[in-house]
């Protein structure tokens, strides 16, 4: 699948979501061409990162998905510029259940399992996921093998 097409794909299914609230979605691709996923369930994984970027960003702020490919990592990053996440949820965030009680606390909230299963997608797709939170930019990061994950 192109990794352009699918990052604007799953972005604008939160364009409601994110102009309800004045947020712009952008998606930078440049230079990156095709990998081997499961658009179905690579699409949840990133759905459910974008999601929470949406309900944790500052509103009137931009969501910026950046997607860079080389022969062996495809690698997309969602940054919103919000609420810090502590280094201390950071270590948990990806936990089933996990709901961060005070730094990212929303009216919003859910039952704990979109990061998770995020986690669990990426990671059959033989990749990792990460996250990292700095002076109120919080960035998501996937990495994919860009040719599959079969050994």
């Amino acid at each position: 699948m192109g990794v352009r097409l699918f990052c604007q794909q799953v972005a604008e299914a939160f364009f409601p979501e994110a102009a309800a609230r004045n947020i712009r979605i952008t998606v930078d691709a440049a230079g990156a061409g095709q990998f081997f996923i499961d658009p179905d369930k690579l699409a949840r994984a990133l759905g459910n990162v974008l999601r929470n970027a949406v309900a944790y960003a500052d509103a009137n702020s931009v969501i910026a998905i950046a997607a860079r490919q080389d022969a062996r990592t495809t690698t997309i990053t969602v940054a919103n510029r919000g609420r810090e996440i502590s280094d201390a949820h950071l270590e948990t965030i990806f936990e089933k259940f996990y709901r961060e009680d005070g730094a990212r606390s929303s009216k919003k909230g859910g039952a704990g399992l979109g990061l998770a299963i995020a986690r669990e997608i990426v990671v059959a797709h033989h990749g990792d996921i990460e996250a990292a939170s700095e002076r109120g930019v919080t960035v998501f990061t996937l990495r994919i093998p860009t040719q599959g994950g079969g050994d």
